[in-house]
């Protein structure tokens, strides 16, 4: 299968580049898998579609301000993207305007001579440092920026902290946001657990790699990105139960899709698909032709046309119901990725 038959004429103007000005008034597309059948609808509108015995899994992560800048030896203004800590203050970044520098070089903060990281060694299309003065915690906390995604391209505002990350966030160390649930606000959690289904919360950091296109022409040579993933004894005995009841399971989003179905196994005794639970990482490559264990409904946002996300969508519910859907959204005006509209597949 090629990455082409999945690839759709994305206007830049459709690309959201703030969010709404009150969450959960973005719109959204229902989509009825067996059917085809589509429907436009609110996002305030999902706990309409939720019944009792449902189970609704959310994705705790958090982003950090990771997105830093720093001067070079000879005063030259670099980007420091902080990705994964490998160690007592050593981490893996990325470094625009890498040409700059080097192994053994050091950087000095732009805003602080009190923090300062050398240069270890170049792996893949990164670095790894380590910090000399100062560490993670006060670079993020004083002198971090929002990791928007590149395709936002704008400078982070003072509001994208709070509003690039969910109401529920908690547990920090992802560097993108789970967006299908950005839009999600108490108010509608209220509601979801009014209709008598029960919310639990699973752990995805959403590592830089789900940005990542597909450049292979057979999406089967791609190699995905590796992410952590921890679903607690508590999280996964609520899922059960709700499985083993009939019960629906709701993911929201593709990271929440990624972890169950990582961590999904036959139980041979009831013969259904159940979660264990988990701590580690996962290289889970969902893609049309993969035998969904564990989801039945899932929520998310509107995907670039050569990512592995839009491979996962079209293979939860079908290539071509992805691509009526994508057609309709353009047709309508949604707004496509992170800060954009939504669609409920059911």
């Amino acid at each position: 299968m090629n990455i082409s038959e999945f690839k759709y004429n994305l206007q830049e103007q459709l690309i959201a580049q703030y969010p709404p000005k009150k969450r959960g008034t973005t719109n959204l597309l229902i989509l009825e898998k067996e059917s085809g059948n589509m429907e436009d609808k609110k996002y305030f509108n999902i706990p309409e579609y939720i019944e009792e015995g449902d189970i609704v899994v959310l994705n705790e992560t958090k982003v950090i301000d990771s997105r830093t800048y720093f001067l070079t030896t000879n005063r030259k203004k670099v980007e420091v993207l902080f990705l994964e800590e490998r160690g007592e203050d050593t981490w893996y970044v990325l470094i625009g305007r890498a040409k700059y520098v080097k192994k053994k070089d050091f950087l000095v903060n732009e805003d602080s001579e009190n923090i300062q990281i050398e240069i270890l060694d170049r792996e893949g299309n990164g670095f790894l440092i380590k910090f000399l003065k100062g560490n993670s915690e006060e670079l993020f906390e004083k002198y971090g920026h929002t990791p928007l995604p590149p395709y936002m391209k704008r400078p982070d505002e003072q509001s994208d902290h709070e509003r690039y990350n969910t109401v529920f966030s908690k547990l920090p160390g992802a560097v993108a946001a789970p967006t299908a649930s950005l839009n999600l606000t108490d108010e509608i959690l209220k509601e979801i657990e009014k209709k008598g289904a029960k919310i639990v919360k699973v752990e995805l950091k959403v590592g830089w790699g789900t940005f990542a296109p597909i450049r292979e022409e057979d999406i089967e040579d791609h190699q995905i990105h590796e992410e952590y993933i921890h679903i607690s004894k508590d999280s996964t005995e609520s899922i059960n139960e709700a499985i083993l009841n009939n019960g629906r399971v709701w993911a929201f989003g593709t990271t929440v899709a990624r972890t169950l179905e990582s961590v999904a196994y036959e139980d041979n005794s009831s013969g259904k698909y159940l979660v264990k639970e988990y701590q580690g990482k996962t290289s889970l490559y969902i893609y049309p032709g993969y035998k969904w264990k564990i989801i039945d409904c899932l929520v998310t946002n509107f995907h670039m046309p050569d990512s592995s996300l839009i491979l996962l969508v079209s293979s939860f519910a079908g290539k071509e119901n992805i691509k009526n859907a994508y057609l309709h959204a353009i047709d309508n005006k949604y707004k496509f990725l992170s800060y954009g509209d939504s669609m409920l597949i059911i």
